[in-house]
């Protein structure tokens, strides 16, 4: 089946791509040639070719907001002209938000090219367009260069529609820090590998004052990592059960089932532990929110994260970054000794009604230059897919980061990439269900036949069944 084929394909391409990578410093790659669409530099006696049309501001936007602490460094390259022509003006925005980038985009005024999420549904409803041709004129970009994992959650229906970029590689691993780890009486050496001797730290380490205060507490289940799907990053607590939730060849849903039921059940009692009112509670003091902000405040003590968790962790508190460390995510007591993976990251999109295409083309072979990848690697810890520059890349440059690496070879179970069309609207509705039973609304059992009866009925109003 399709999907089949698609699952052990993501394990094979990154055991090709990644699996020859050396320890060392970061090494100089040579400058890209001049980019597609421009003129080699003119010999001597050779008439120069005419100079770009100048004057255009070219507009790129990302979804991150971290990217915007180094904008000035960014567009500060020496050689950025040189890609999107003398005069022009790259626009670069980040930090922008769902409702806004879904909004231009829907009302016709996208950016020229952007990094913005939402990839798949981007592609099948025909808000971005295929990037076959520029890539088959460019020196830079072509497919040999790049991690054949990263490669593949690019294309739709035979074409390519975005470049890896910014953020790319692998997706698993649990962060735990040491230091209280050891306070709370546990061994550090001997991290947890199942749901239950998860639940076993999380309680050791979830304190609260004499009234009643949340002070610090294990793990939220369904923070960073822990909570996506399905999507560009697979779909976390299904691989932990090994469930397929979408069969691409049938275009049938299985959701409604044991395994659903069992990841909403257990990953929710994490949550009912702490209290979800205090959970919120403490997600609103400023620096403990998600995707990090909780564990670099030393509140939560545990999180499922990605290779970047090491490098970012660095470069946004320093003095937790020493007692970082990394290992598998867990799964159920069943599975035990399943080391799950999963290959993803963010591209790079042209989209159909930006108005620069031809200029901004340029700005996604930019972004593999050596400048680029390195601002990106030492202040804010991300590494591109580009393998001229990832396979140089320090393995230990960051504490934690050297399990990403050897995971690459050591993983037994690769985390499937699937195609749904109405991916979007899945995860909205899981995030929806899973808060129903951490709050005792539901069961899981009760969630997961809802949440079957709504994709269904979904898949057939969209006009896909």
């Amino acid at each position: 089946m399709a999907s089949e084929t698609r699952r052990m394909l993501n394990r094979r391409s990154f055991l090709r791509g990644a699996g020859m990578m050396a320890a060392g410093g970061l090494l100089a790659a040579c400058a890209p040639a001049a980019p597609a669409g421009q003129a080699q530099p003119a010999s001597a006696g050779e008439a120069a070719a005419p100079p770009a049309v100048a004057g255009k501001d070219i507009s790129f936007w990302v979804f991150w907001g971290s990217p915007g602490g180094i904008a000035d460094q960014l567009l500060a390259d020496p050689a950025l002209e040189s890609y999107i022509g003398t005069g022009n003006k790259l626009d670069f925005k980040s930090g922008v938000n769902q409702e806004a980038r879904l909004t231009a985009v829907a009302g016709g005024t996208p950016p020229d090219i952007g990094i913005l999420g939402n990839y798949l549904d981007f592609m099948s409803r025909g808000a971005v367009v295929p990037l076959d041709d520029y890539i088959a004129a460019s020196d830079v970009i072509s497919q040999d260069k790049f991690i054949p994992g990263n490669w593949e959650v690019i294309q739709y229906q035979g074409k390519v529609y975005g470049i890896p970029g910014f953020e790319c590689f692998v997706r698993r691993g649990l962060e735990y820090n040491e230091r209280m780890v050891g306070e709370a009486g546990l061994d550090p050496d001997k991290p947890p590998v199942t749901w239950d001797e998860v639940m076993v730290w999380h309680e050791a380490l979830t304190k609260f004052d004499a009234a009643g205060n949340l002070l610090q507490y294990g793990i939220d289940p369904y923070d960073a990592e822990g909570g996506t799907g399905p999507g560009n990053d697979g779909w976390f607590a299904l691989e932990s059960w090994d469930l397929i939730y979408f069969n691409e060849d049938t275009k049938e849903f299985d959701l409604d089932n044991e395994k659903m039921a069992a990841s909403l059940d257990v990953m929710g009692e994490f949550i009912k532990i702490i209290g979800p009112d205090n959970l919120a509670g403490m997600r609103q003091v400023e620096g403990q929110g998600t995707w990090g902000g909780s564990f670099n405040a030393e509140v939560q003590a545990m999180i499922i994260e990605g290779y970047w968790h090491p490098g970012e962790t660095v470069n946004e508190k320093p003095e937790v970054a020493p007692f970082n460390r990394s290992t598998w995510v867990p799964v159920p007591e069943a599975r035990r000794g399943t080391k799950i993976q999963f290959g993803g990251g963010h591209m790079a999109m042209l989209f159909k009604d930006g108005k620069l295409k031809d200029e901004a083309w340029p700005v996604a072979e930019w972004i593999q230059s050596d400048y680029v990848c390195n601002l990106i690697f030492d202040q804010i810890g991300w590494l591109p897919a580009y393998l001229p520059y990832f396979e140089s890349a320090d393995q230990e440059k960051y504490p934690g980061l050297k399990f990403y690496f050897d995971s690459v070879k050591e993983a037994n179970m690769w985390g499937p990439f699937i195609i749904c069309e109405i991916q979007a609207f899945v995860e909205t509705q899981y995030q929806q269900a899973r808060e129903k039973v951490f709050r005792g609304e539901m069961t899981g059992a009760q969630a997961a036949a809802q949440l079957q009866d709504e994709v269904v009925k979904e898949w057939k109003e969209a006009g896909f069944g």
